[in-house]
């Protein structure tokens, strides 16, 4: 860490773009290179892959883990923290930067390649998760926890009708949606489709009114099945600070600026015409 960079824009840590690494990794036929800033945290990542094989047989089930509604192979995490710019006895964090990339895969009846159905799996993903009439135990990344809100609410109401104090109709939607906009997981915004070097990739955001931390999803279809993801979270401890929050909208615009993806197939074009 630091500590004392950047003190003069209003924080300290963050990104340093003075200190870059180089990454490089195989998803079968697709070479992906990042450059981006060494962490400012200390870390015990375990040692990474270099191949991800991903359409062998049973290897993505074999390898996954599950975050919320997402079942993933990571293959990179990286994470940068913001400080006040003078200590402070309660540590003085702003939030973090958090660089999430993962292999994700759909199901059967979703073809990723299809870019506008991949768009609309990603959210109904989410929606279907967290309105899952299957209610999982605590510690169960939240499944059907807007479910949950709603039997609760269904409970009071039957208790304030019993009391002579029921709710109309338009009463218990509007409690419903508040509910669930405080404690459960609304709906989230239509993902979209966006260019990123060359590529054609769905952008959607994980982001709830009730606070600013948010998630920014890069989707890029692989193969029928299988897509990559690149996220980035902003997790927002001091929203009254707005200098750090610029900072990283700035770092992960220059981060995505400098991923690199090719193919086998355009090595071998390169080779074709050098050899010409």
């Amino acid at each position: 860490m630091q500590p004392l960079k950047n003190w003069w824009q209003g924080f300290a840590g963050g990104p340093d773009f003075n200190r870059l690494q180089k990454l490089s990794f195989l998803l079968e036929e697709y070479s992906v290179q990042l450059t981006l800033p060494y962490s400012n945290i200390a870390s015990d990542e375990p040692p990474k892959q270099v191949n991800y094989p991903f359409r062998s047989v049973s290897w993505f089930e074999q390898h996954q883990q599950q975050k919320d509604q997402h079942k993933y192979v990571p293959i990179h995490t990286e994470g940068w923290c913001y400080l006040a710019p003078l200590l402070r006895f309660d540590g003085g964090e702003y939030g973090w930067l958090w660089l999430n990339i993962w292999l994700k895969k759909v199901p059967e009846a979703i073809d990723a390649l299809d870019r506008q159905a991949l768009a609309k799996h990603v959210i109904n993903e989410h929606d279907q998760h967290y309105n899952s009439a299957a209610v999982g135990a605590e510690g169960e990344y939240g499944l059907g926890r807007n479910t949950e809100i709603e039997s609760e609410l269904k409970e009071y109401a039957e208790l304030r009708a019993s009391r002579g104090s029921p709710f109309t109709e338009e009463r218990y939607r509007d409690e419903l949606q508040g509910r669930i906009n405080n404690f459960g997981y609304p709906p989230l915004q239509p993902a979209k489709l966006i260019t990123l070097q060359g590529f054609e990739w769905v952008f959607y955001q994980e982001k709830y009114d009730r606070h600013p931390t948010r998630t920014d999803f890069y989707c890029l279809p692989l193969s029928s099945k299988f897509y990559l993801t690149i996220a980035f979270k902003h997790r927002v401890d001091n929203a009254s600070e707005k200098s750090w929050q610029k900072d990283a909208e700035n770092a992960q615009k220059k981060i995505l600026a400098n991923v690199n993806i090719t193919t086998a197939a355009d090595s071998t074009n390169l080779l074709t015409e050098v050899y010409k």
